[in-house]
């Protein structure tokens, strides 16, 4: 982006710091707004770079709009999706994608029923927070969190997700806290103790969906080849490396994973642990046939995850007007 311009123009070292300062920290909105530069320098920057690696087709925002779900085009044509959450605490959110499609092929997700179209480059990520950086700027507001949890699994795109924390997180580009970057994985083993060795330390959720291997081989198919057992070794590993609380994100399907036996079973396994289970309403995905259980059912769930000490929260969901709630992102 600014590496080969740098260098076909022979820009002193101040000028790229004065770049990736507009860039990544003052989110400015195309390269004649960075006003350090002079006008011939910004003018052969927008002639010869691209300022930006995704086009927006739509978007969407929810009626209270604490949601916006922006449909991107990249430059095959490819599209993804990413989602802006605005929290009441005055958070801001960014769900990222990491893949366009998914190969992981939940069987309550919309995205897995897309298949893989493509990974994602670091650029392509990195450009989805930058998009809404710049949304949130004229509120005088800033993206407080990143989540990979759009479209795809961050353990098959390893590379690009490492180089994209390492500029979110890198003081002269965008400076952000690991605790600040939370990473979601459906459980693929091999790779996520690879990414813990590496020296992962933001925060890590892990799609469970099921207090066992039976439940999950329901609606997860990764669970033929990543067992139950040791999709919760990881996670107790995770605890044990980076000595940070671990997220287990459970979609509650009626009849399917949502029972009080279901509860107590899931309750045993994780007594005494350093975990939080988010809770998650199941969203409407076309040809699923899965439902969401009764208000009743949830909070009967989650009731019975408190009596034995396992912290909880039955989300609220976000976005599911303009289906941009967990499951629903389609590429659409």
């Amino acid at each position: 982006m600014i590496d080969a311009f740098a260098l076909r123009h022979t820009l002193p070292a101040f000028r790229v710091r004065q770049f990736y300062k507009g860039y990544y920290r003052d989110t400015i909105c195309d390269i004649h707004t960075l006003s350090v530069w002079p006008k011939e320098l910004r003018d052969a920057y927008d002639k010869e770079e691209q300022w930006s690696s995704l086009q927006i087709i739509r978007e969407l925002k929810a009626p209270k709009g604490d949601t916006v779900k922006t449909l991107f085009s990249l430059h095959d044509g490819v599209t993804i999706e990413t989602v802006l959450m605005r929290h009441r605490d005055g958070r801001n959110t960014i769900c990222v994608s990491c893949q366009s499609g998914c190969p992981v092929a939940c069987a309550f997700c919309a995205t897995g029923k897309l298949g893989l179209r493509r990974n994602l480059t670091a650029l392509e990520i990195i450009d989805q927070v930058l998009h809404f950086a710049r949304f949130l700027l004229p509120d005088n507001q800033t993206v407080s969190n990143i989540v990979f949890m759009g479209m795809g699994e961050p353990m098959l795109n390893i590379t690009a997700v490492k180089e994209t924390i390492t500029i979110l997180t890198d003081p002269k580009y965008m400076n952000m806290g690991d605790r600040r970057i939370t990473l979601s994985t459906s459980g693929y083993v091999t790779q996520l103790k690879k990414f813990i060795d590496d020296g992962y330390k933001g925060k890590l959720a892990i799609s469970l969906h099921a207090p066992n291997q039976n439940v999950r081989l329901k609606i997860m198919p990764i669970a033929k080849v990543f067992p139950f057992a040791d999709v919760i070794g990881i996670g107790d590993y995770y605890i044990e490396k980076v000595r940070r609380r671990l997220s287990y994100e459970y979609i509650l399907i009626k009849d399917i994973n949502d029972q009080p036996e279901h509860a107590k079973e899931l309750a045993s396994l994780l007594t005494g642990k350093l975990v939080h289970v988010n809770l998650i309403p199941n969203n409407p995905v076309a040809n699923t046939g899965f439902e969401k259980p009764d208000k009743t059912t949830m909070e009967l769930f989650s009731a019975i995850l408190s009596d034995h000490g396992i912290t909880n929260t039955l989300r609220v969901t976000m976005g599911d007007s303009i289906k941009a709630a967990c499951g629903q992102l389609d590429g659409k």
